[in-house]
């Protein structure tokens, strides 16, 4: 079978500007006949996202993006985790890694009151829903004039750069991610190392049970898709593709299907 899969795409349960029905319109419009929808460390309407894309004649497999963190090297790590047949070990990091990105969300939002920006916590809730993201509150500054755009002068100068926001919460443990991921019976896959500086810790990832590699992405040249290869082939593992879409919430443009999984991606297609 001829396939065009984006395994990578971020809807409103998480940090995606656009709703899911906008999202399956446009992946349809693309021509992709498999996605995932893989939201940060949620898998909130898997089921309903599932029913949705069927609909529109193409075939989801159920995802999730997980944070976590490689406490050797200081570095943020992103594990994907595909086709799970339970998600009570996922949901138990998840929801814990979600209350505290909240929580750090309302300190960030207190601090930009109490520097002088107008901020109607209610409204921001409204945008959000379950779990308030740092793209919630900049979208909100530029809805009500307080910012010129979503990754302009405040975001730089206030969310990065040690600005008064420029702070996070303490993630779980990578290899803890991967072992929940295939507790739950799924594939657990590296995002994006080429964006993050996470190759050397392929092999501890390996040895806690890592499936495969994301070889396809924005952020990924010639040079570091070469580098997963290589990575694949040494510890057996498959590659992965998508857009890591975030509708305009991503801080440089990204299109639905512009980055197709690997023909490998193809172990995840099958019943």
């Amino acid at each position: 079978m001829m396939y065009r899969a984006d395994l990578h795409i971020h809807t409103a349960v998480s940090d995606c500007s656009l709703q899911t029905e906008a999202i399956l319109a446009g992946a349809k419009a693309a021509g992709i006949t498999h996605l995932s929808f893989t939201d940060h460390d949620t898998t909130a309407d898997a089921q309903k996202h599932k029913a949705m894309a069927r609909e529109q004649g193409i075939q989801a497999i159920k995802g999730i993006e997980m944070s976590a963190y490689d406490f050797k090297r200081n570095k943020k790590v992103h594990i994907l985790g595909y086709k799970y047949q339970t998600n009570r070990q996922i949901e138990a990091i998840g929801k814990e890694t979600l209350r505290k990105r909240n929580e750090n969300c309302l300190k960030q939002i207190e601090i930009l009151q109490s520097i002088g920006y107008h901020i109607s916590l209610e409204e921001i809730q409204r945008m959000a829903g379950s779990c308030i993201y740092k793209q919630h509150i900049l979208d909100y500054l530029v809805k009500t004039g307080q910012s010129e755009a979503l990754f302009g002068e405040v975001y730089q100068h206030i969310f990065k750069n040690q600005g008064p926001c420029d702070f996070d919460i303490e993630y779980p443990a990578a290899e803890d991610v991967v072992q929940a991921i295939k507790a739950d019976k799924g594939y657990a896959i590296l995002a994006h190392p080429g964006q993050q500086g996470n190759y050397q810790m392929i092999h501890r990832l390996a040895e806690a049970g890592l499936d495969g590699i994301e070889w396809n992405h924005p952020s990924h040249g010639k040079s570091d898709r070469n580098r997963v290869e290589e990575y694949c082939r040494s510890y057996r593992l498959f590659m992965t593709g998508g857009s890591d879409f975030h509708g305009r919430y991503e801080n440089g443009k990204t299109v639905l299907g512009a980055y197709p999984a690997h023909d490998s991606s193809e172990i995840l297609f099958l019943p």
